[in-house]
C-alpha cells in the first residue's frame, strides 16, 4: 500500500518549518513540495532530524519515521506550521509546567509509541522549557541499552527519571509534572 496521497496532503500543510537532518535525504525526499527548508549535516552516524519552527528547536528524532511513527512526526510538522495542538485546558496547563529534557524510547512496530509521541511532540511545541528527543530504540540501541530500555514506549525526563509511556495522556503529564519540579 502506498501512502503518497496521504503524504500529499499532508505537505500542504507543512510551511515554515526548517529540518537539519543527517542521513536522512530519501526520507525527506518524499516531503518534496513541502514549504520546508531542508540543511545536511553529514556528522553522524545513524539518521537524525531536527525540527525547526518560529525561531526555534521543537524535536529531534532519532532514526527515520517510518511505518507506526510517520504519522505523529508528520502531525507534528503541520502542528509547528501551525500552532494548533489538541490538548485540553488541564492538559496544556500541565505540558506548560514540565522542564527538561525528554526522551522517548520508540520502535516502528510500536501500536502504543505513536500515542505517546503525538502527546510529547505537542508538549515541546507548548513548551520551550522542554528539548524533545524521539528515539528508535533498535537504530540508536547504545542509547537503547545505556538507558535500560526493555520495553517501548519509555520515556526519560533529565536522564534520570523513567516514565513507562504506555499510560493515558493525562497520567503521563502529571507524572512529567511531578518529576520535573522534583529536580
Amino acid at each position: 500500500m502506498s501512502y503518497d496521497y496521504i503524504i500529499k496532503q499532508y505537505i500542504k500543510m507543512i510551511k515554515d518549518v526548517k529540518v537539519r537532518h543527517c542521513k536522512a535525504t530519501e526520507f525527506l525526499s518524499q516531503l518534496q513540495g513541502a514549504s520546508i527548508q531542508i540543511e545536511e549535516d553529514n556528522n553522524c552516524n545513524n539518521p537524525e532530524l531536527h525540527v525547526y519552527a518560529a525561531g526555534r528547536k521543537y524535536f529531534s528524532y532519532y532514526g527515520i519515521p517510518a511505518v507506526n511513527e510517520l504519522w505523529p512526526f508528520l502531525n507534528a510538522l503541520v502542528r509547528a506550521s501551525t500552532g494548533v495542538v489538541q490538548l485540553d485546558q488541564q492538559e496544556l496547563e500541565m505540558a506548560k509546567k514540565i522542564r527538561g529534557n525528554i526522551k522517548l524510547f520508540v520502535t516502528q512496530d510500536c501500536t502504543k509509541c505513536p500515542i505517546a509521541a503525538e502527546l510529547l511532540y505537542q508538549v515541546a511545541l507548548v513548551n520551550q522549557n522542554v528539548t524533545l528527543e524521539v528515539i528508535d530504540s533498535e537504530m540508536y540501541d547504545s542509547l537503547a541499552k545505556q538507558f535500560h530500555v526493555m520495553n517501548v514506549p519509555k520515556i526519560v525526563l533529565n536522564e534520570k527519571t523513567e516514565i513507562p509511556g504506555g499510560f493515558p495522556p493525562n497520567i503521563v503529564l502529571k507524572m512529567l509534572m511531578k518529576s520535573s519540579n522534583q529536580e
